[in-house]
């Protein structure tokens, strides 16, 4: 993938993890998205169980958005291969839980998530290719 492309795509990720976690910044707003993806999983009759909120539950998903709307506004504003690929690898991370939580019985909604964690993951582990020497680069930062 060309290098200016690959960067592109760094700040598309950014922007859909911005849009997708932003409500997990505030209690309220993430009381509100919880009761939503509950409702969701409910009416589709999917797998797994949702728990009833406890405060410590409302506030590790507050630390959790603050964190990545911060890494998101990061690789909007900066986007670069190094943080793409350091993206990846958090990709890969929550891509292991999530699916770790659903196997422990958690519900199946978590899945929709994961499918964009792979993609944008698999996406941001592509050799890119640089401007300069029209060389690939392999997975190390550029």
């Amino acid at each position: 993938m060309q290098q200016d492309r690959f960067i592109r795509m760094v700040r598309y990720s950014a922007w859909y993890d911005l849009l997708a976690t932003w409500m997990f910044v505030l209690p309220w707003t993430f009381i509100w998205i919880y009761t939503l993806l509950a409702w969701t999983a409910r009416s589709l009759g999917l797998p797994g169980a949702i728990p009833e909120l406890e405060p410590m539950h409302i506030l590790f998903a507050n630390l959790l958005g603050s964190v990545v709307v911060v890494w998101a506004l990061a690789r909007i504003l900066y986007p670069s291969v190094a943080l793409g690929r350091l993206d990846a690898v958090a990709r890969l991370l929550f891509m292991t839980w999530q699916i770790h939580a659903v196997f422990s019985g958690a519900s199946a909604i978590i899945l929709g998530f994961t499918a964009f964690e792979l993609l944008f993951g698999i996406l941001q582990l592509m050799p890119v290719e640089t401007r300069d020497e029209g060389v690939r680069e392999q997975g190390a930062a550029a």
